[in-house]
C-alpha cells in the first residue's frame, strides 16, 4: 500500500534533482510476468525505475541497501526481496519465483553491486535462473547518469539528468533443467544487449 506513495515521492525527488529521461518505455509489457535486468551505477537505481516505470517490480536487492537511510525505506516499501548470500538463497528465490507464477515482476541488477567507474561490469549468471525457471521474458535496461546524481560514497543528491533506455523484451522458453551453460550463455547475451542499449545513450546524449 506505501508503494503508490514513495513512487510520487521518487518522482518527486528527480524531478527537482534534472528529471528522467525514457526511451523505450512501450517494451514494457502491460500485464504478465517478467524479468527486469539493468546495469547499477548508484544505490539510487532502484528509486530511478520505481519512479519511471508503469509497473510495480519487486527488486532482488543486496540486504545492505536496507539499511542505507531513505532509500533502504523506499525499496522496503517497495517490496524489495534482500539477497543475502552471492550463490543464492532459496527462501529468497522461492519468492521470487512466486512473484513471476503470479504474474508479477521482478528486477535484477546482475553486475552484483554498484559499478565503481560506471563502466558495465561483467553480469553474475545466477540471475538467468528465474527466467530460465519460469519461462518469463527478460526486458533489459540501461540506466545513464544515476552515477552523477549520487555517486558512490556519497549520500546527498547532485543535479545531473537521468536517462533509462529500455529494450524490447526477449522471449523465454521454461526449463525443467538448467545447466550452468544455459545461464552463462544466457547471462552473456543479456549483458551484451545492456551495453548496446548504453551505447545508444551515449549517442542520443552525444
Amino acid at each position: 500500500m506505501l508503494y503508490p506513495f514513495f513512487k510520487v515521492l521518487c518522482q518527486i525527488i528527480f524531478l527537482l534533482t534534472g528529471g528522467i529521461k525514457v526511451y523505450g518505455k512501450e517494451n514494457i509489457l502491460k500485464k504478465g510476468p517478467f524479468v527486469l535486468i539493468a546495469n547499477h551505477q548508484s544505490i539510487i537505481d532502484p528509486l530511478v525505475l520505481m519512479a519511471c516505470l508503469p509497473r510495480k517490480i519487486t527488486f532482488l536487492a543486496a540486504s545492505y541497501l536496507f539499511k542505507i537511510p531513505i532509500v533502504g525505506l523506499i525499496i522496503w516499501a517497495g517490496g524489495a526481496i534482500p539477497i543475502n548470500d552471492p550463490k543464492g538463497d532459496f527462501k529468497h528465490i522461492q519468492r521470487a519465483l512466486a512473484k513471476l507464477e503470479d504474474g508479477e515482476a521482478i528486477g535484477i541488477f546482475p553486475e552484483g553491486g554498484v559499478s565503481l567507474d560506471g563502466k558495465l561490469k561483467e553480469f553474475m549468471p545466477g540471475w538467468a535462473y528465474f527466467a530460465l525457471k519460469s519461462g518469463a521474458p527478460i526486458i533489459p535496461v540501461a540506466i545513464s547518469g544515476s552515477r552523477k546524481v549520487l555517486p558512490v560514497g556519497h549520500y546527498l543528491l547532485r543535479p545531473g539528468k537521468i536517462v533509462v533506455n529500455i529494450g524490447e523484451p526477449i522471449l523465454m522458453d521454461k526449463k525443467t533443467r538448467i545447466r550452468s551453460s544455459d545461464l552463462k550463455k544466457l547471462s552473456e547475451s543479456m549483458e551484451k544487449i545492456v551495453f548496446r542499449l548504453l551505447y545508444q545513450v551515449e549517442r542520443k546524449q552525444g
